[in-house]
């Protein structure tokens, strides 16, 4: 019907055809080369008989007297011996004349060329008349009796032969068409029993939900065929329990450090509210709520920042830079922060050394490492910039003389909203400095770490390479 749509086919029943077709081949081509085999050796049979008999009329005929007509008993012996079996006989002489002719009169033979006397006839010498009343393999060879030359024809009637072939051809058929159902049935059930695995894969998938990432398919028993699928299943299945574990923490960490602001919004206009005020207690709330707003901002600037890196929204702009005019750039800008909190902000100067990056993401990347180092580092300390070739890679640094970072928290220092010092929660960062700098190098095929050594200055370092990938 018009606009009739069906549904795909099942694997199983896809299978158990294709296995169907293929059996029906091999079927048709076996049948075909037992049936071609059987002609084949029935023919062979017959020429075999023909030849057998012209071997022994041409003995008999060798034994006439010369001058003398075949006897009738000579007669009578050829008829019995080769009237037998459907073998059929003409003898004539070589101007035609008939002398003995068992064939029926309605048998028209063609000329045939006889095989000579002293050559025993071979299978190139048959010729099969495909009469449909008499069809036949006929031999000719020259014999002889006495002093004369005889022609004598041989004709093997073979509709014996081809009722026998057409019988078998009907009997093929049959177990052609029994076999290929058969087949079909055994094969529909063998890809349903095949396929049990699978349906067993299937139902544990499906009970698999968003409350119930921890589960994961059984590699026991699985056939090596469906091995590799759960194998990724359950890849997957950890990258989603992951995300979603990230994700959730992400939302909690988010909603946490933002109804800090929020909450503290709301308290001051409540109780600028509850009476009247003078106005320059207005304006002091308003500039209290306005620093939380400006906190809120970069809050969810960096937010969006993270979000866009994270589904590779953000495209790198490359450009070649000295790094130690970027590092001297840098100094320049918090030169006068860092004298307001007496902390002594320097730069090693460094080898011409050229860096390929995105100016913007790495200034902000080095801007954050600097700005966490002055939020950690007391009066008198020193804040150090640095950069140097490391084999494949160009490292930037930020080392200061602060209290160091616990090993505890070293691991997770740029995990987004984590705070190593839970003291400072109420400040600016919101936990997402360092997430930050890690998201950049990451986009930069690089990489970012911290090294923290009791007495010794810590240092953060950005890695990037030398020679990075084109994009």
């Amino acid at each position: 019907m018009p606009g009739l749509r069906t549904g795909p086919v099942s694997i199983a029943l896809r299978l158990g055809l294709l296995f169907a077709a293929i059996a029906v081949a091999v079927f048709v081509a076996v049948g075909a080369y037992l049936y071609q085999t059987l002609a084949m050796q029935m023919s062979q049979r017959d020429d075999l008989d023909l030849f057998s008999k012209s071997a022994l009329v041409r003995q008999i005929l060798r034994t006439l007297p010369d001058g003398e007509r075949m006897p009738d008993q000579i007669h009578a012996v050829l008829g019995r011996v080769i009237g037998q079996d459907g073998v059929m006989m003409q003898v004539a002489t070589p101007d035609g004349e008939v002398l003995m002719n068992t064939m029926p009169q309605a048998r028209q033979l063609p000329p045939l060329a006889p095989v000579p006397m002293d050559r025993a006839p071979d299978q190139s010498d048959v010729v099969s008349v495909n009469d449909p009343h008499y069809p036949a393999r006929v031999l000719s060879v020259i014999a002889a009796s006495g002093d004369r030359q005889l022609h004598v024809t041989l004709a093997r009637i073979r509709s014996d032969r081809l009722a026998v072939l057409k019988r078998y051809a009907a009997d093929l058929l049959g177990a052609l068409a029994v076999g290929a159902l058969l087949a079909t049935a055994l094969g529909f059930i063998a890809v349903r029993r095949g396929l049990r695995p699978l349906h067993g894969v299937i139902a544990k998938a499906n009970d698999i939900n968003a409350y119930r990432l921890n589960a994961r398919l059984s590699l026991a028993g699985v056939p090596p065929e469906l091995r590799e699928l759960s194998v990724a299943f359950n890849a997957m299945l950890d990258r989603l329990e992951e995300g979603v574990q990230r994700l959730s923490g992400f939302a909690a960490d988010l909603a946490h450090d933002m109804r800090t602001p929020v909450n503290a919004l709301m308290m001051q206009t409540q109780v600028a509210l509850s009476r009247e005020r003078p106005i320059e207690e207005y304006q002091g709330l308003l500039e209290s709520n306005l620093e939380e707003y400006e906190r809120l901002a970069r809050m969810i600037e960096n937010t969006l920042f993270l979000a866009r890196v994270d589904n590779a929204q953000l495209a790198l702009r490359r450009e070649r830079l000295d790094a130690g005019a970027e590092l001297a750039r840098i100094r320049d800008y918090f030169e006068a922060l860092a004298d307001d909190r007496g902390v002594l902000l320097a730069l090693d100067e460094p080898p011409p050394l050229e860096l390929h990056a995105d100016p913007v993401l790495l200034r902000r990347a080095v801007n954050n490492l600097v700005s966490n180092a002055l939020a950690h580092t007391p009066a008198g300390g020193r804040i150090c910039l640095g950069a140097h070739a490391d084999g494949e890679w160009l490292a930037l640094s930020v080392s200061n003389t602060g209290d160091g970072i616990p090993e505890q928290h070293r691991e997770r220092l740029f995990e987004r909203y984590y705070r190593a010092d839970p003291a400072r929660a109420a400040g600016s960062s919101a936990g997402l400095g360092l997430a930050i700098v890690r998201a950049i190098m990451q986009l930069h095929g690089g990489c970012a770490d911290a090294a923290s050594t009791p007495g010794q200055p810590t240092v953060f370092t950005l890695r990037f390479p030398r020679h990075p990938r084109s994009s």
